[in-house]
């Protein structure tokens, strides 16, 4: 059971809602919204084609045909990137045709493309048209590289809640004399070996192992990960090491009733919160 004494409170229950309490709202920093590094090096690889592309925001309306034709068979390099226009990276597309009421494959590389193809699929879409509505398809394109990168806000939202406590830890521990903190490391326990977000050796022993999650929503994974977490805790405890797990996010509010078990079975259940407050006295 986490030892609600060391860390200061009287009872499991003022323990409990203090975590509630003092849940994070959000894991969001500065970096989750746009990783723009990303974004302008998708276009930086690109930057030859989107100007020649470009050209054809010079012509008028009835001239783009025709040219966008002439420069996808001399230009074929241009094709890969049509589908960005419409915010899509894949590169073989299925369309339902409702004229046809038939499903028609296209394909964008620069090798096997039908030209009658991307012609009619660029004309359908809207996409030539677009290059009358646009005066420069770098911008278009940067506005396209930021929505599409959206999708990779997921990824990086559980990351960036391990770097928020890692930069704890490390700030904590590496002013400390015989403590190291590491990164993704890996313990060898009973039947198989784990990898933990964090690990602190002390004197090279390995003697506290961190897990960290964030929910901002409700859902079956988080319920999952504490019972896994319960059986975990039983062979780290056979290593004579400390389980800390690090979780936080609103989505504990309403799924709290599933997070008590494991608050009984794991050395320490701590919200970013706690943990600031208390990591020093569970370490040292």
């Amino acid at each position: 059971m986490v030892n609600y004494e060391k860390l200061g409170y009287k009872t499991l229950n003022e323990y409990h809602i203090d975590f509630l309490e003092t849940l994070l709202p959000t894991n969001r920093t500065y970096g989750f919204f746009v990783n723009w590094e990303k974004v302008f090096s998708n276009l930086e690889n690109k930057i030859v084609e989107i100007s020649i592309l470009n050209s054809l925001s010079k012509l008028p309306k009835e001239k783009v045909e025709i040219k966008f034709k002439e420069i996808i068979i001399k230009y074929p390099e241009c094709i890969p990137i049509l589908p960005a226009i419409l915010a899509i990276r894949d590169k073989k597309l299925d369309v339902f045709d409702l004229e046809n009421q038939t499903i028609k494959k296209f394909d964008f590389s620069s090798q096997k493309f039908n030209t009658k193809d991307i012609v009619d699929f660029s004309k359908e879409t809207g996409l030539l048209n677009l290059f009358n509505e646009i005066d420069d398809l770098y911008s278009y394109l940067t506005g396209t590289e930021v929505g599409l990168d959206t999708n990779g806000r997921k990824n990086r939202s559980g990351h960036i809640f391990e770097n928020i406590v890692g930069n704890l830890l490390n700030d904590i521990v590496k002013d400390k004399k015989n403590y190291t903190l590491k990164i993704e490391d890996i313990i060898n326990l009973k039947n198989r070996t784990k990898r933990f977000d964090f690990i602190v050796y002390e004197k090279n022993k390995p003697r506290v192992v961190f897990e960290c999650n964030f929910y901002n929503t409700t859902g079956s994974k988080p319920i999952e990960t504490a019972n896994a977490y319960i059986d975990l805790q039983e062979q780290i405890s056979d290593l004579n090491m400390t389980f800390i797990w690090v979780t936080d996010g609103f989505g504990w509010k309403k799924m709290f009733t599933s997070l008590k078990p494991a608050m009984k079975n794991i050395d320490y259940v701590l919200n970013y919160n706690l943990l600031k407050d208390n990591v020093e006295k569970i370490l040292f």
